[in-house]
């Protein structure tokens, strides 16, 4: 399927993928902020209390935000020299259950974080730091990176099944033209 015919449903998956990805950059950001900052108030003999908790709350979110479009862009490990000795017919199976696998793995985790996230909640969990923040507050950012994620191994998987280049393989194929060959394997 062309960019150009692919559903408004999955427009707005791209949307929502684009959208968490750029989350994932402020915290980035936000961290390199805070290190900053935590680095000259020792110049000046302060303590900025709890910026740790912050930078660890957003590294994690940063990394579940940014999977989805990682996998997307064919940036999470594949064995390609395996798959690139199969026939055409083996190669699409051989995807299609590799997807299958990480789908089973996406919703495991996207139902143990969610979990997770609600008992939080529910028990009225806070953290342990000199800031005390509701904890569902920073985990509800992994269980929201894990569910963007599940849909997009799920959008790929839908696409292969279908027969079409999978996003992450068409990526590929575009940096090797252009010749950028430091992610292959």
């Amino acid at each position: 399927m062309t960019e150009s015919r692919r559903t408004q449903l999955g427009r707005l998956l791209d949307v929502i993928i684009n959208g968490a990805a750029i989350l994932a950059a402020l915290c980035i950001l936000t961290v390199g902020a805070l290190m900053m900052a935590m680095s000259l108030s020792r110049e000046f003999g302060l303590n900025l209390r709890g910026a740790d908790d912050l930078i660890a709350w957003l590294c994690a979110a940063s990394a579940f935000l940014i999977l989805a479009q990682t996998f997307q862009h064919g940036g999470i490990v594949r064995v390609e020299i395996v798959l690139n000795r199969l026939n055409p017919l083996w190669r699409w199976r051989m995807e299609w259950i590799s997807l299958l696998f990480l789908l089973g793995f996406c919703l495991f985790a996207l139902s143990a974080f969610t979990l997770f996230t609600y008992q939080s909640w529910d028990f009225g969990d806070v953290s342990p730091g000199q800031i005390v923040v509701p904890l569902w507050i920073p985990q509800i950012f992994v269980a929201i990176g894990s569910l963007i994620f599940t849909l997009a191994v799920i959008d790929e998987l839908i696409r292969v099944l279908r027969h079409q280049k999978p996003r992450y393989q068409a990526l590929q194929e575009e940096r090797l033209a252009a010749g950028d060959f430091g992610e292959t394997l």
